[in-house]
């Protein structure tokens, strides 16, 4: 279902001898399943699109509101009885056989990391039938869920949630799942963006040079010099940072933002062809995404730039779309999406410059972001970014959104996942620095 549940399978791809399995895709699910996973995610991509719309996009969002509803944590209450979302995936998977032929593909006694409710319920239904006695782990993409993603009696279940933030937890207990059953991770990060587990290698390198760029007037630096000395290990912090930065602006997996696009390039067009500003479009799998930004390119005279100071990121393959992905967030200054799970590579150092949520996990991925200071609403509207992205980087903001991104966001998920699962070792460490 989308990208986002996709993505936070990826670095977990080396603990497997055998592929992701995409659910519901072409080689997996028997044809009559197929459809209804091709419903729901035909469904999914045009609410998402349509959101922005002023008519339509309103209906829309009322919508997924309705299907997506999470309740509010106070007053505290049981929130353990099902659903209408419960009972309609429960109908699915008895009625229509949502997932029955999951068991077919996954070697015998081995654990089981799902992404996405359906098919970890459909499964843990199977193993309360006595078809398999795996551990069955259910990752949590969001900072907060609606009840769908526990199953119907989760005091008799033995589903294991591996969740990024403490808000989960709290939401899970409240629906009714067993401590025992919740492992507070953190989010599964790329590996690839972070190093070794006890020194964050890359991440440390990667993240000093961005705070060098975020902070060209020496403010941010002012307050933390030490504590970044200290906790990067480096014997003094940088005097002053370099005169430009990069911006990555991440379209999204249904092409939602893809309209901003072009009141971005508007505003940063002198910029980018002065050198000031390199700016990353991310435009995912989707082809008429990628054509679409072309044309806003070529719109603003910038075709020029493609390759120099516009790069684009897209992949018809997926799996190679995160790996360039992956690679881009390495020389990124700021990531400006929804506040989808790309909210949690704030943990990265990453300022996060959100656009509009679409839907309400979303709406709390925004909250938690805020809550943490790793995010940032835009100060004005994007058509003027040139000018506020600006004054964000010399009143030292984005430098402290990155800097609280690091020392709040919980960075070691894959690491902790990989451990859980060989060695069934697992610890809960209160500060997101520790091992």
């Amino acid at each position: 279902m989308g990208l986002g549940h996709l993505r936070a399978a990826f670095p977990l791809r080396r603990l497997s001898e055998k592929e992701i399995i995409v659910w519901g895709s072409g080689r997996y699910a028997a044809p009559n399943e197929k459809k209804y996973w091709r419903a729901i995610r035909r469904t999914y991509y045009f609410l998402s699109r349509v959101g922005s719309y002023p008519v339509l996009g309103k209906l829309a969002l009322k919508i997924i509101m309705s299907i997506q509803k999470i309740p509010p944590f106070y007053p505290r209450k049981d929130l353990s009885s099902p659903n209408l979302a419960v009972k309609l995936l429960k109908f699915l998977i008895r009625r229509a056989g949502l997932c029955r032929k999951l068991p077919e593909y996954l070697p015998a006694g081995l654990p089981v990391i799902h992404t996405f409710y359906a098919t970890a319920i459909a499964l843990d239904r199977m193993v309360d039938r006595g078809h398999s006695n795996r551990d069955n782990y259910l990752l949590v993409c969001d900072a907060d869920i609606n009840r769908v993603w526990v199953p119907e009696k989760p005091a008799e279940s033995r589903l294991k949630y591996l969740v990024p933030c403490t808000q989960v937890k709290r939401r899970l207990l409240s629906y009714g799942v067993r401590p025992e059953n919740i492992y507070m991770t953190g989010f599964p990060l790329p590996v690839e963006n972070i190093g070794t587990e006890s020194g964050l290698e890359v991440l440390k390198i990667d993240l000093l040079a961005r705070l060098r760029r975020l902070d060209p007037g020496g403010k941010f630096f002012a307050y933390h010099s030490h504590s970044v000395s200290h906790l990067l290990g480096l014997k003094r912090a940088p005097e002053t940072g370099d005169s430009n930065f990069t911006v990555m602006f991440a379209i999204g997996g249904a092409g939602a933002q893809a309209e901003i696009v072009r009141l971005i390039l508007k505003s940063l067009n002198r910029s980018i062809q002065a050198g000031q500003v390199r700016l990353l479009l991310s435009c995912g799998v989707q082809r008429r995404v990628l054509e679409k930004t072309i044309r806003f390119i070529n719109q603003e005279g910038l075709w020029n730039q493609i390759d120099r100071n516009i790069h684009l990121i897209f992949s018809d393959d997926v799996f190679v779309y995160f790996e360039q992905f992956n690679r881009w967030l390495r020389q990124t200054d700021v990531l400006w999406t929804k506040p989808s799970e790309l909210s949690f590579y704030c943990a990265l150092g990453l300022p996060i410059l959100m656009a509009d949520p679409i839907g309400p996990q979303e709406e709390l991925n925004k909250r938690w972001l805020m809550e943490i200071h790793a995010g940032l609403m835009p100060p004005g509207p994007p058509e003027y970014c040139a000018e506020w992205l600006a004054d964000l980087r010399e009143n030292g903001r984005l430098a402290e959104a990155a800097w609280d991104g690091f020392l709040k966001g919980r960075k070691l998920g894959t690491y902790k996942i990989k451990k859980l699962l060989e060695q069934g070792q697992y610890s809960e460490e209160i500060s997101p620095l520790k091992q």
